[in-house]
């Protein structure tokens, strides 16, 4: 198998032929000697007035210095999600100087992908490349909950720049947990602190491994029971779905709940709201199915598999199913600091103001005036 190269080869090739140390081009270039490693490994890729710069100092043109090359044999990566199987396609992404495979399954069909499965093993997945006019190495991954999120990397796939933006959805802990293995460059999160109520600060803090992170809104969004169109039984809150119902309100018989998995925002909120009600998930009728996300929800709702579900209002739009509010949070965006000064990440975050990017969102049901506010850096634990 063809020994991997990984982050910019070429460009430290280039600097020792100048006989140049990191320091030094650094010095020339007005960056920190740590700035020009993280992208001579792949950890950051540099703007165009630094990638310029570097290029004339060097006398090389800049798409040969910074146009990182798939492998032509084969390559090994790590896997960011559950352990491909021999044959099954997967998306690519360099992070820290290594190559990561994401499984393309579970409504992601219809996703170009980066490479086929040889073998997979617990050492790693040995990958077949394909070729591709947006090669793996410039993609940039997005993990969390919102479909807001899978809207704001369609969005800026519609520019003919290096690389993708990829979302994978999963929950928000699980996503935090990504962004610490370094298998995402962004997390989503919502995630209330029982302790204090405090929104997604703490939880970044616990959960997104070491090193300071900064906490950026994505926007405001209400979660609530997602039911069935016309709410056929009549459900208004939490305390419902057992005990004693409210006054000129009927108690569903064998209600069939689908919920969300532990570490997940919604799953969290259900069972706070459980509990404030004086009930616990015990004295439910009915065994609930668990969904992977909330689109699932919605999905499990709609095709009659189950009566109620805690969700975010824009899939209840999306499935015109009909939607109880319980809670209002602030879905937030945890990004290592040091990441802020890539090129890809600044166009995100370029694009979450974008007029019609929050246009969409409005008409979703988010709340978009906080969009794009940096609320608050926290330092990893």
């Amino acid at each position: 198998m063809t020994k991997q190269k990984s982050g910019f080869q070429k460009l430290r090739q280039a600097r020792e032929a100048c006989g140049l140390l990191q320091s030094e081009l650094a010095g020339a270039v007005g960056l920190t000697r740590q700035s020009i490693n993280a992208i001579e490994t792949g950890r950051t890729t540099p703007g165009v007035d630094v990638a310029l710069r570097i290029a004339a100092i060097l006398a090389r043109p800049v798409e040969e210095l910074f146009q990182p090359a798939m492998p032509a044999g084969g390559l090994r990566a790590v896997a960011g999600g559950p352990l491909p199987g021999p044959g099954e396609r997967v998306a690519l992404a360099q992070l820290d100087g290594r190559w990561v495979a994401y499984p393309l399954k579970r409504g992601l069909w219809g996703r170009a992908a980066d490479g086929i499965v040889r073998r997979a093993g617990r050492h790693g997945v040995d990958l077949e490349p394909l070729p591709s006019e947006r090669p793996g190495p410039e993609n940039l991954v997005l993990m969390g909950c919102a479909a807001a999120l899978g809207l704001l990397a369609e969005r800026l796939n519609l520019y003919p720049e290096r690389g993708r933006f990829l979302w994978f959805p999963c929950s928000s802990v699980a996503a935090l947990g990504a962004l610490a293995k370094q298998h995402a460059h962004v997390a989503g999160v919502h995630l209330v602190d029982p302790r204090t109520g405090e929104a997604n600060l703490p939880d970044v803090q616990r959960h997104s491994g070491t090193g300071a992170r900064a906490v950026i809104t994505l926007a405001r969004w209400e979660v609530g029971l997602v039911v069935a169109k016309g709410n056929p039984q009549r459900l208004r809150g939490i305390d419902q779905l057992f005990g004693a119902p409210r006054r000129g309100t009927p108690k569903p018989a064998r209600l069939r709940l689908v919920v969300r998995e532990k570490g997940a925002g919604t799953q969290r909120l259900f069972e706070r709201e459980l509990a404030r009600a004086g009930g616990t998930t015990r004295e439910l009728a009915a065994t609930p199915l668990v969904a992977g996300g909330h689109l699932e929800v919605a999905q499990a709702i709609a095709m009659g598999a189950a009566d109620a579900g805690l969700a975010s209002r824009d899939v209840a739009l999306a499935y015109d199913l009909d939607f109880v509010p319980l809670s209002e949070e602030r879905y937030d965006l945890a990004v290592p600091t040091e990441g802020l000064a890539d090129a890809r990440l600044q166009r995100l975050l370029d694009g979450l103001t974008t007029a019609a990017f929050r246009r969409e969102l409005t008409a979703l049901g988010y709340d978009t005036r906080p969009c794009g506010n940096r609320v608050g850096e926290v330092q990893a634990a």
